[in-house]
């Protein structure tokens, strides 16, 4: 590769890093100003991990990014909702697990149908190279995803 490809690569791994969380906040916000549920997107979040299971808060506050005391405040919101529940952790009596109840699955099922028929609508629009070009893009941002997740580790 030479000077200039590399440089004009190089200005277009930039681009991409700046563009890339840019437009998926963009989605979400607008997503969220259009659901008839009133979420956050941290509560969207919230309810996404504890789909795969109950978690403490601790993990929940470390999967979201926020502090323990924001992260417990959220709980509190969302049990008044009746969409989480509190319950003891087998594994240690003095900790408690949060856990997703009945109402709170079929409220992110709700919002998981919402997002799917507004994306529908709004990409019915595009044709089929560009649905292909989305498709193979969501392919390769799941492979970089893996990638970043393997140096977590």
């Amino acid at each position: 590769m030479d000077q200039a490809s590399a440089e004009r690569r190089s200005m277009q791994l930039d681009e991409i890093a700046e563009a890339l969380p840019q437009r998926s906040s963009a989605l979400s916000r607008l997503f969220l100003t259009t659901t008839s549920v009133c979420v956050s997107r941290t509560e969207v979040g919230v309810l996404r991990n504890l789909r795969a299971g109950p978690r403490r808060i601790t993990e929940l506050a470390a999967e979201e990014r926020v502090t323990q005391p924001a992260i417990t405040l959220l709980v509190n919101r969302l049990q008044e909702r009746g969409w989480v529940d509190r319950i003891p952790d087998p594994s240690d009596r003095r900790a408690v697990l949060v856990s997703l109840t009945p109402t709170g699955q079929a409220v992110f099922e709700q919002l998981r149908a919402e997002y799917r028929a507004l994306m529908h609508e709004e990409m019915a629009s595009l044709d089929d190279s560009e649905i292909e070009t989305l498709a193979a893009a969501v392919e390769i941002l799941d492979k970089v995803i893996a990638r970043l997740r393997e140096r977590e580790q």
